[in-house]
């Protein structure tokens, strides 16, 4: 990843554009907060934690990977213990959450990477540059730019912005990106719209109204407080009056 791009996606030290949808994005995210508040949604301020338990959350339901993550924790106390564990002492933890042998083998090996940074890696981690600490969470198996951004954003408190599948469906039918984006080119484009300050309540705010109301299929538009700065809100709402009238 070059250095641009990681400032881009951590947006520290880059301009962001003050586009339309930065002031939309700011009414959105007061919006968001007024109905969820800010819920941690079980995230860890300790980045040690915080990254094994993004590990486990991977195309699994939010019940299972806190289940997955308790049983981890309450097997294995220490880096030490998890990084000597074997892959199967390690899968008979996790099994619940899917995909056992391939969490396993990347927890096992997170551990060790972990265990290598130093003594203290979390003090350590703290202590990095933030472009610096990104890459290096970035490169530890089973994590990836996403779930690097996550752990700045809980643990390290720091003003980065994650898109995750719920954050991608939702700026899509609002209108701010265009549909089928890679990943990637999703994360580029928000982060740089979204308002300063505002990346944790925007971030927090539109995972749990994915969640619960703009769901993947049959979403829940009638009971949407943004449909009013959403394009698939209105086209959606506009039916819905065609249809009445029509009867």
């Amino acid at each position: 990843m070059t250095r641009n791009l990681t400032q881009v996606l951590l947006k520290l030290k880059c301009r962001r554009y003050q586009s339309v949808w930065t002031s939309k994005l700011k009414i959105v995210g007061k919006l968001l907060f007024e109905e969820y508040g800010l819920p941690r949604l079980g995230n860890f301020r300790d980045p040690l934690r915080e990254i094994f338990y993004i590990l486990l959350s991977a195309k699994t339901t939010d019940a299972q990977y806190r289940k997955t993550f308790k049983n981890l924790s309450n097997r294995f106390s220490t880096l030490e213990d998890l990084s000597r564990a074997s892959i199967s002492e390690i899968k008979d933890c996790i099994v619940s959450g899917g995909l056992a042998t391939k969490r396993a083998t990347q927890i096992k090996r997170t551990a060790k990477k972990i265990i290598s940074i130093g003594k203290k890696p979390a003090k350590i981690l703290r202590s990095m540059d933030p472009e610096i600490a990104f890459s290096t969470i970035a490169a530890l198996p089973g994590m990836g730019p996403k779930s690097a951004l996550c752990v700045l954003m809980y643990s390290f408190k720091l003003d980065a912005f994650p898109v995750d599948v719920n954050v991608q469906r939702i700026a899509e039918r609002m209108g701010i990106i265009s549909p089928n984006l890679k990943h990637y080119q999703a994360q580029r484009k928000l982060a740089l719209v979204v308002p300063e300050g505002m990346s944790t309540v925007l971030h927090v705010g539109m995972v749990v109204h994915g969640r619960k109301v703009c769901l993947p299929r049959n979403p829940k538009c009638n009971h949407c407080k943004i449909r009013t700065m959403c394009r698939f809100g209105k086209e959606h709402e506009a039916k819905e009056h065609s249809s009445v009238r029509r009867r």
